[in-house]
């Protein structure tokens, strides 16, 4: 598989065995799903991005030919002769999901994708789901561990997996729907509503990097190339699981992630505040099945891509925002 190596983004090029593709994202204007259609054109394919920009930042510009829409206004038509769906959309802060409306929206947006897709002629269907659904145990998880949700956004995860779960033997042959469980996909585009992003914007405006707790709970971080690579990956393969792990096996503490932008960003200083309502000690992948099934990738260190995000933020920051 041909990947890019300019240290910016690594471009994982598909090769399946009939090309060009169409390939629909929702969410196409995201972190991941921005990477991702990037990636997918650099391959040769024709990608549909479709976000309805509720989420934005000032260092990701649109992708060409973006649909501005609501995901939900996605009809079986628009569907129709699509190769592949990959659902990326959704409200993701946890903390936010405890407002009333985000379980809500999330579970009512990947309802009608799955609905549609199935009385579609698109041939597979990839449904993004999270780590969040593991919540409270001991790692490293793997997709066979139970559910065990501890917020409104995990326990809507873990009802778009049920779902797919219901809507999967309802399929003709041919055709698939598979799910990927992200674990803390990180990198330079990323929104500001992220530990990484957060601590990066602090250091960059000398602002103390502030931490929810002792610092200790562990998360494991994977940079938005290697993410794109492992999606690539699974959309290469001839066919998809029913749910795989997109992670890099690596824990590493929040107090750890801290210190690693701060020797990125060249300053900084560490303050502690209350650790968050039902926060979770550690989640690490169990990267397994994926290696089994689609072959290793190797991760990018930490301090290395720490250093590339800054750097690129650095270079790319004030081109969009003059651009706005």
């Amino acid at each position: 598989m041909a990947q890019q190596t300019d240290g910016t983004r690594a471009a994982s090029l598909l090769i399946f065995p009939e090309a060009p593709l169409k390939i629909v994202i929702t969410g196409g204007a995201g972190f991941i799903g921005s990477a991702l259609t990037q990636a997918l054109r650099t391959g040769g394919h024709t990608v549909t991005p479709v976000d309805n920009l509720s989420v934005t930042s000032r260092r990701r510009p649109s992708a060409q030919g973006l649909q501005v829409r609501d995901v939900r206004s996605l009809t079986v038509r628009d569907l129709d002769g699509v190769d592949t769906v990959v659902h990326l959309a959704a409200l993701k802060s946890v903390p936010a999901s405890f407002e009333v409306g985000g379980f809500e929206h999330n579970v009512a947006v990947d309802r009608h994708m799955i609905h549609t897709f199935t009385q579609s002629t698109a041939h597979r269907l990839l449904l993004a789901s999270s780590c969040e659904v593991y919540g409270e145990q001991r790692g490293p998880l793997a997709e066979s561990a139970p559910y065990a949700p501890r917020s409104p956004y995990a326990a809507g995860k873990v009802a778009t997996e049920q779902l797919a779960g219901i809507y999967r033997p309802r399929l003709k042959d041919g055709r698939e729907l598979g799910v990927i469980r992200f674990f803390n996909t990180f990198g330079p585009d990323e929104g500001h509503d992220a530990v990484v992003p957060a601590f990066l914007d602090a250091a960059a405006e000398d602002q103390p990097l502030t931490i929810e707790g002792d610092g200790m709970q562990a998360r494991d971080l994977t940079y938005i190339d290697d993410a794109v690579t492992m999606l690539t990956r699974i959309l290469d393969a001839p066919g998809l699981l029913p749910v795989v792990n997109c992670g890099s096996g690596v824990p590493v503490s929040v107090l750890d992630l801290a210190r690693a932008v701060i020797r990125a960003a060249g300053r900084g200083t560490i303050t502690h505040t209350a650790p968050r309502i039902n926060e979770i000690s550690s989640f690490t992948a169990d990267q397994s099945l994926f290696t089994r099934s689609f072959g290793p990738v190797t991760c990018r260190p930490l301090d290395e891509a720490l250093a590339l995000s800054v750097q690129r933020r650095t270079d790319i920051l004030p081109v969009t925002a003059a651009a706005r």
